[in-house]
Formats: C-alpha cells, structure tokens, sequence
C-alpha cells in the first residue's frame, strides 16, 4: 500500500491522506514520495486547497521512523535529515492553502508538518500535539523553530521546545497552536466545508495570499538549510541521539550518559 492516497473532492480541493504504518510515521521513502506528490500538484492551476489528513485514528504522524536514523552511518543519516528538511520546506511553500487535519496524535516531525500548514484543524479529545525532541535528547531545527515562535510566541515555543511538552487540543488552542476543535465525528467534514470555502478563492487570491505570507521566510530557511542539517546530523550521530532512537525502537525511556 502506498505511503499517501491522493483524493481529489471536485477539481479545486486535493486531501493527501496519510497511510504509512499505524503510528504514521515517515521513513526515507515516505519523504522522498511526499515531496513528489507535492511538486506534481503544486503545476496543477485549478487547485485552490490542500487538506492534509490520516488514514489513523490514533495516530495523525508520530514523526520519523526510528529505525531511519539507528545505527545507520553518517552519510546516510544526513541524506535522511536533508530530505526531511526538504519535503517540509516544500510543503511550507506549497502554492494554495493547506489545511492540516489533526485527528491522532502529532508529534515531533509531524507536528512540524502540521506547524508548516496554513489551519490546523484538531480533535477535541483523546489526541496531543508536541515537538518532543529534547525528551529523546535531540535539537530542533532553527527552521521550524521560526515559524513557531511567529505563530505562539518566543515564551510560549521556548518552553514547548525545552520541556517537549505534549499538549491536548483545548490547550493547544488556547496558545494558537490550532485553529479550531471539533469532535471525531465532526473534524472532517467541518474541514471540508472550510475547504470548500477558500476553494471559492480565485487562482490570483488563492496563490497570491499564499505567496504573501510565506515568501518572507524563504531567505531564511535557504540560508540556514545546511546549518539545520549539520547541525541535526550531528546531534543525531551521538551517543544520547542514538539512545534517543534506540529507546523509541524498545518503547523505554532513554538513558542519557551527557
């Protein structure tokens, strides 16, 4: 089965529903292929929205695959890191709104993709959203990092980060973290009838407002790429990233030795 399913709702909404594993997790091929889905669709001029979503119930993304980065060499962690940063970037740059829809679990990797979305859109229970990172001694990038202290605020994303603090939707909304929450039988079709909205949008509008709010970063994360990802490989290669994967790999906490 195909990492992602391609569902066109009319010829203006586009959703890519998630359908990797059953955590959702992305290995190096699930980012190579999004990064293609996205390039194809991104040439397609009667697209007005994208509704990014899970074939999960538990799970919306649980991030990287921890096998994709254990015990793996160097070269081949920083082709991984490379592409990630990559399919984000081209997912933040995607030409026409995106809407993420948040019904499981986000975490790590996928809560920068659900950062990197226009709306997030979330389930108002049984589901958190976090950048826990730091939990298994990792860095985060400077990228995303950007983009969510613009969103929450310097306080508020210095302690998300720091602490890697998992947070449940209502929480999640009231930092601006999400947009709006509806309940598991609603999330979806309340994301819909929001799509069909901004699907009324001009080609000009839809592309135009698009282009507005994204290219004054685009400078920036070109100029930090390589520092991101030398940087994340680096931390990544240690002995307490390692440890970090390694524990996720044997579902226990991690023991750090710095």
């Amino acid at each position: 089965m195909t990492p992602f399913a391609e569902i066109f709702h009319g010829d203006r909404i586009l959703e890519i529903k998630m359908q990797s594993n059953e955590k959702n997790t992305f290995d190096f091929e699930a980012f190579v292929l999004f990064e293609q889905i996205l390039k194809k669709h991104a040439e397609n001029a009667s697209l007005r929205v994208l509704l990014f979503t899970s074939a999960q119930t538990q799970f919306f993304s649980n991030g990287i695959e921890p096998t994709l980065m254990y015990g793996k060499s160097e070269s081949d962690v920083r082709k991984s890191v490379e592409q990630l940063l990559r399919t984000a970037q081209t997912y933040f740059h995607f030409p026409v709104p995106t809407i993420a829809v948040v019904n499981g679990h986000c975490m790590a990797a996928g809560a920068v993709f659900a950062l990197f979305s226009d709306y997030r859109y979330m389930v108002d229970k049984g589901a958190r959203i976090g950048f826990s990172e730091a939990i298994v001694g990792l860095n985060f990038p400077s990228i995303p990092t950007i983009v969510l202290q613009d969103l929450v605020g310097v306080k508020v994303a210095r302690d998300l980060l720091y602490t890697g603090k998992q947070i449940k939707g209502p929480e999640a909304k009231e930092i601006g973290l999400v947009d709006e929450l509806y309940t598991a039988e609603n999330l979806f079709a309340e994301s819909m009838k929001f799509a069909e909205s901004l699907a009324k949008l001009t080609s000009n509008s839809s592309r135009g407002m698009k282009t507005a709010l994204r290219e004054p970063y685009r400078n920036r994360m070109e100029s930090l790429f390589q520092t991101d990802a030398d940087l994340f490989t680096k931390v990544i290669m240690s002995q307490d990233g390692q440890e970090g994967f390694h524990s996720l790999i044997e579902k226990r906490r991690p023991k750090f030795v710095t």
